[in-house]
């Protein structure tokens, strides 16, 4: 028996085209949702990105806020704050009115500058307060008792302007009383001054 061969060819041709064309479409259908997947995962991984940057931002924005919340604030100067000495800077020893020569002294001309005080004739200071208030110069207050009587301790305030640390002049803030005073050596006291041990209070 014969074959007519013009049928069985395009027979063939149509099934395979029919057999091929489902495989081609479904491909082409996997290779797109492939790619819509991929553009997803890509937009998902940038969101995650900005995420995790907008977050470091807010931390490291926490951070320096708490850093700056932790940080000790400065403190203050305070103008009130001042130097204070415990004593004037000045040799110890009799000083003598600057008018009155060292071998004329006497009581109503000389004083012994102490460790703790001025000392006269008539009264016996302590420094309670020396605040230097420029080159040289100090502002005193003294408690002062009185030798005769049982007058209670005055407090007195003066500024003292010392020449070198042998020579004063003090300058009463209530009256104005200038006293003006430079230091002696015992040698050339009168001899009333000469004879007094006065180690204890100047050494």
């Amino acid at each position: 028996m014969r074959y007519a061969p013009s049928l069985i060819g395009p027979a063939l041709l149509a099934a395979g085209l029919a057999a091929c064309s489902p495989g081609d479409a479904t491909a082409e259908n996997t290779e797109a949702a492939e790619t819509s997947e991929a553009a997803e995962a890509d937009a998902a991984e940038a969101a995650d990105t900005a995420d995790t940057a907008e977050t470091t931002e807010t931390a490291d924005a926490g951070t320096a806020t708490g850093a700056a919340d932790a940080a000790p604030a400065p403190t203050p100067t305070s103008a009130s704050a001042v130097q204070t000495l415990a004593a004037l800077p000045l040799k110890r020893g009799y000083y003598v009115s600057s008018d009155t020569p060292c071998g004329e002294a006497s009581n109503a001309t000389v004083v012994l500058v102490h460790r703790k005080g001025i000392n006269s004739a008539h009264a016996q200071c302590a420094y309670k307060a020396i605040e230097p208030t420029g080159p040289n110069v100090y502002r005193v207050r003294e408690s002062c008792t009185e030798l005769w009587g049982n007058a209670p301790p005055e407090e007195h305030e003066r500024t003292f302007t010392l020449t070198g640390d042998t020579a004063f002049t003090a300058v009463s803030q209530s009256d104005g009383w200038v006293q003006s005073a430079r230091y002696c050596a015992q040698s050339a006291m009168p001899p009333l001054w000469q004879e007094n041990d006065i180690s204890a209070e100047t050494d």
